[in-house]
């Protein structure tokens, strides 16, 4: 049975009110008037509304031992996550040889309305910009992507307007993919091509009902490309290997950037079909399928130039939060929040790293170890440094003081409030009283569902950065996340005290999948004994995680990278003997034609209105259902219940006709619609048809 907080006192207002009435006769029953007119029944309404309040509170103890438990035991509120987007540079000049784009190069998104002006009030939290800041430093380069041309081993064949972010796609090496096949990039300069490193952003094209269940087996780096791909450049004569830094695009079958440095033996030509005289020489380097075992020909939505990862993220240096005053366990505020770094480093790591001599380190050799602390904090994400009297050193975060000795420079960091807390001298040193020596070098902040913005948003160019004339996103961030509510928190405390970061049973891998770093999964169903390629037989030790993501989308549908996510994370704590597959979830959509009567005062028009949202909510996958937290798995959808949804709404007189639809399929009057098991229903539009009659005079 779950633990429920009491209810120490349910009287509300009218009871004590009756109460304290009831009682007149017995303790002043000289007092006959009880009319509300009555000054006595006025002072009683006073007391009962005072005790009312004081009854609330007092009922909020028990929610407050709960949750300060939950603290007790470690269990936080997930923080938020930021939204990533892909940001393209465009130079103020062609003649351009390159310019750098500095990592931490800040872009903000439009706002919703103009700024305010000097003195007024500050904006709504909606309404203030979104800031984006780039994670790596770029070379923008002035040589342009001006054609696209694809070799599939028998023809050239044109793909420029294809490779231009509209939406539309194009196969990177023919429909076959056959061997020796090639898809060819030609850059426009009136320079000689920068030797600079160059970075592409390639986005392979994503059709979310042609993605495919993922073994969890396997971790990301041991994912074998199925093709092998080399890259290339023309030097006039000939086709040359590229020097490539980092292909991440595992041989373009997964969105990614593929760094390499600029050859300088490359020449311009006239190659495939932009051989005619009206045609310009450009330089072409190109992706060379040297041995092909793709299972589907790869197909891409566009290869970008001057394009870089951001995160929509602020970042804060050399803040001072405080001064030490030598008392063990204080706490101080950094002054943002969400706080977004990477997580600490583990402590078998920590535990190994210490000396096993027994002596302290030499001057020299703590000098080293500060440097790497330095390095390891900063790639972390969060640097605080401490002055005890020879100058700032850093210190170490750590989940917690348990494995901290006395003398061990460490500290904690609540991400959520952006709380940092000190040692008590026993586990974990004490900073040495001073005046202001507690900084913190180096934090980013920022999260929420907010930086999710659309598509050529984040236009405004927030750093200066000379030769750039302008920047956008051609796509739309994705992956932010607002912070978890205190229902989930309480809703997931108990799972998480019984799963113990390991998978075994069904409510464990959906438990796990839930907290998934780094992704927002909304719901989970966890099949066993189901195979993705075996769907009709039970397979022993098999279990397939059907994930949905957290969307504002009718069908929502998890990225590869989601379910690579959830992949990584369900293998590492998933049992030896058991084979997990990650699977986004399979819909039949539903549509429901009916035609409704309005009462003589409604408007149909909204009547309309409120009967398509009603029915698009009920059926919605996450917010669905009889109990609102999503269409259940597999579950029919019941002519009787949907008839109660449209006939409750304010305005429905009657309804004369209605017929469910799924999948194209109509089904005849009282009929169900079948959703088969392992589906789940979505609708994003319904046939609806309001009749009016007027009001007799």
């Amino acid at each position: 049975m779950p633990l429920e907080a009491p209810n120490l006192d349910n009287r509300r207002f009218n009871d004590l009110v009756a109460e304290a009435r009831s009682r007149i006769p017995r303790y002043a029953p000289e007092w006959t008037d009880h009319n509300l007119s009555d000054p006595g029944i006025t002072l009683i309404q006073l007391f009962a509304w005072l005790g009312e309040i004081i009854l609330f509170r007092l009922n909020q103890v028990p929610e407050r031992n709960y949750i300060k438990f939950l603290q007790l035991i470690g269990v936080e509120r997930k923080p938020a996550f930021p939204a990533s987007a892909e940001l393209t540079f465009t130079l103020a000049s062609p003649d351009t040889v390159s310019v750098v784009v500095a990592k931490g190069t800040q872009v903000s998104a439009k706002l919703k309305q103009p700024p305010s002006a000097v003195g007024a009030p500050p904006l709504p939290e909606d309404d203030k910009p979104i800031v984006f800041e780039t994670e790596e430093p770029m070379n923008a380069i002035g040589a342009t992507l001006e054609k696209v041309q694809v070799f599939d081993g028998i023809n050239f064949l044109d793909y420029t307007e294809e490779n231009k972010p509209t939406g539309k796609s194009y196969p990177a090496f023919g429909s076959r993919a056959r061997e020796n096949s090639a898809v060819m990039f030609g850059f426009a300069s009136n320079n000689a091509f920068p030797t600079v490193e160059i970075n592409l952003s390639v986005r392979v094209y994503f059709d979310p009902s042609l993605v495919r269940p993922l073994s969890c087996c396997l971790s990301e780096n041991q994912i074998h490309a199925p093709a092998t791909i080399v890259w290339e450049f023309w030097t006039g004569s000939e086709w040359r290997k590229l020097d490539v830094l980092k292909d991440e695009t595992r041989a373009l079958t997964a969105s990614g950037h593929v760094y390499f440095r600029g050859p300088s033996s490359i020449k311009k030509d006239k190659l495939g079909v932009f051989t005619q005289p009206a045609d310009v020489e450009l330089y072409w380097i190109r992706a060379h399928l040297t041995e092909s075992h793709y299972e589907l020909p790869p197909e891409l939505d566009a290869v970008l130039t001057n394009t870089v990862r951001a995160t929509a993220v602020t970042t804060v240096k050399d803040e001072v939060i405080g001064a030490s005053d030598g008392q063990p366990s204080q706490v101080f505020q950094l002054r943002n929040a969400p706080v977004f770094a990477k997580t600490v480093r583990p402590v078998e790591e920590r535990l190994a790293g210490r000396t096993t001599s027994g002596q302290p380190p030499t001057e020299a050799e703590q000098d080293a170890l500060d440097r790497s602390l330095r390095e390891q904090e900063l790639i972390k994400g969060v640097w605080l440094e401490v002055d005890e009297g020879q100058g700032f050193k850093p210190w170490e975060e750590v989940e917690d003081f348990f494995n901290s000795g006395a003398d061990d420079r460490h500290y904690t960091l609540q991400r959520s409030t952006g709380e940092v807390r000190f040692g008590n001298g026993e586990r974990g040193a004490i900073p040495v009283a001073g005046i202001n020596n507690i900084v913190v070098r180096y934090y980013r902040y920022g999260g929420g569902s907010r930086g999710n913005v659309g598509a050529e948003t984040a236009t405004a160019l927030q750093t200066a950065v000379v030769g750039v004339d302008k920047v956008t996103n051609f796509y739309p961030a994705e992956g932010g996340a607002d912070e978890e509510s205190i229902a989930d928190t309480r809703a997931r405390a108990p799972k998480d005290i019984k799963a113990r970061d390991r998978a075994v049973t069904n409510e464990d891998f959906e438990f796990i999948c839930l907290q998934t770093p780094g992704v927002r999964v909304r719901r989970v169903h966890a099949l066993p004994l189901h195979h993705p390629e075996f769907p009709d037989i039970e397979v022993p030790g098999v279990v397939t995680v059907i994930v949905v993501p957290e969307s504002k989308d009718p069908k929502p549908m998890p990225s590869e990278g989601t379910l690579q996510t959830v992949c990584e994370y369900l293998n590492q704590r998933r049992l030896l003997t058991t084979e997990v597959f990650v699977s986004p979830p399979s819909y039949k959509q539903v549509k429901i034609e009916a035609t409704i009567l309005a009462k003589p005062t409604a408007d149909p028009a909204a009547v309309k209105t409120e009967v398509e949202q009603a029915l698009t909510t009920y059926l919605h996958p996450l917010a669905g259902g009889a109990d609102g937290q999503g269409w259940p798995l597999g579950e029919d959808v019941l002519y009787s219940e949907v008839f109660r949804v449209v006939l409750q709404i304010d305005g429905v007189q009657t309804i004369e006709d209605l017929r469910i639809v799924v999948d194209g399929e109509r089904f005849d009057r009282c009929d169900n619609g079948p959703i088969p098991d392992g589906f789940l229903a979505f609708s994003d539009g319904h046939d609806i048809t309001v009749t009016f009659t007027a009001r007799a005079a």
